[in-house]
């Protein structure tokens, strides 16, 4: 009869391998016990060191910030004509543009004043009264007149008086001779008759000079007192045309001074000395309205703007040693500086580095780092470059 064939028997391999996973198991658990057992503890934590500097992303930039410069109508208003080039350097309130309109509002300007002129004559002729100045005129040829004639007539009668008081004196001193001559018997009453009438006729001949004088003096002069009442009259002018001419007048000196101010407008000026580090804004071109037309920086002091983490902001300190290296190659080496003022706002990091996993939602302090002189030159022209700043935590601070 044909045997049955028996079933095969269990793989070898799965034996060994129980066998081993219960051996391990049992020692694994016998090591940790004995451990227990044996009161073994942990190793102790490692100190921390203290930080030695504080390293974060930043950028150049001169002092004082760039300054985009612009005008208050930028919509509206074309440049005509740009006086500087990029790198020129400028000083305060210099123009470095003209705007369109120029020469319309010099013709503006040029009327206004001639039309100003005409109000300043018109204001003029109301003070003095335009309606009487031919008999103005007229009055005051009178007032010349006799003017000149109280000067010539006192004159001659001045003249006369003078020669009445010599012929007095001539007669007084005849008369009192041929009285000593009588008394002495030398000549005869009848002569002596006839020198006290000369006399005497002197006399009166001076007091009529003397009265002639202060007629003429007084007469000429009432007159003139007279004619220079009638001129005042002439000229007096009503309060009423001389406000209105004045009110002319003034606005037409208000629509000088606007103009002038207008004009002044199409003038670009700078408000401070620094370097053109670009133009944005090209001749015949709208005001760039976001960027202005120049942008102007102090180069002659740069400065590194640090964007340091909140969390390490209170370790840096005004006077603390900097040390600056461009993060992609901008200038070889590196710069040194001193810290000169700490922020006291939190913002979110607008600068980030080459590494994918930056925190860009970090919140940051900007720490201005004023470089230092003798490294300025080297990174004049660097403004905006993207650099990586170490601050040392260590080195004495530096004199700011």
């Amino acid at each position: 009869m044909g045997s049955t064939l028996s079933k095969p028997s269990a793989r070898p391999w799965l034996a060994a391998a129980i066998a081993a996973l219960l051996l391990g198991s049992v020692g694994t658990y016998v090591v940790l016990s004995s451990a227990f057992n044996r009161g073994v503890s942990p190793d102790p934590t490692t100190e921390i060191a203290p930080a030695r500097a504080v390293t974060a992303l930043g950028r150049l930039e001169p002092q004082g910030e760039v300054v985009k410069l612009s005008v208050p109508n930028a919509a509206d208003s074309r440049v005509n004509q740009i006086l500087v080039e990029e790198g020129d350097w400028v000083d305060a309130e210099e123009i470095i543009a003209v705007l369109q309109g120029l020469d319309k509002k010099q013709a503006e300007l040029a009327a206004a004043q001639q039309n100003a002129a005409i109000y300043w004559a018109k204001q003029v002729q109301a003070r003095t009264g335009e309606a009487k100045l031919a008999d103005i005129a007229a009055q005051q040829a009178v007032l010349t007149q006799l003017a000149s004639r109280l000067q010539t007539e006192t004159a001659e009668r001045q003249a006369e008086q003078v020669r009445a008081q010599a012929a007095l004196q001539n007669a007084e001193q005849n008369y009192y001779r041929y009285e000593q001559l009588h008394q002495q018997g030398a000549v005869e009453t009848a002569v002596l008759d006839d020198r006290r009438e000369v006399f005497e006729t002197a006399q009166a001949s001076l007091n009529v000079a003397k009265a002639r004088l202060a007629n003429t003096v007084s007469t000429l002069q009432a007159q003139l007192r007279q004619e220079q009442a009638l001129l005042a009259r002439l000229q007096e002018v009503r309060p009423v045309d001389l406000q209105v001419a004045q009110a002319e007048l003034n606005y037409a000196i208000a629509q000088v001074k606007r103009i002038e101010a207008e004009l002044e407008d199409l003038y670009v000026r700078v408000p401070r000395a620094g370097q053109i580090l670009k133009i944005n804004t090209h001749i015949g071109e709208q005001v760039n309205i976001s960027e202005g037309i120049v942008e102007l920086g102090q180069t002659n002091q740069m400065t590194a703007i640090a964007k340091v983490y909140e969390t390490d902001v209170s370790l840096v300190q005004l006077g603390q040693r900097a040390t600056i290296v461009s993060e992609h190659g901008g200038f070889e080496g590196e710069i040194h500086g001193v810290v000169e003022q700490i922020g006291m706002q939190i913002n979110k990091q607008d600068v980030l580095g080459a590494d994918p996993a930056a925190d860009k939602d970090a919140r940051v302090v900007e720490v201005k780092v004023r470089i230092d002189p003798e490294d300025n030159d080297k990174v004049a022209a660097l403004t905006n470059l993207q650099v990586r700043i170490e601050i040392d935590l260590e080195r004495p601070l530096g004199e700011l």
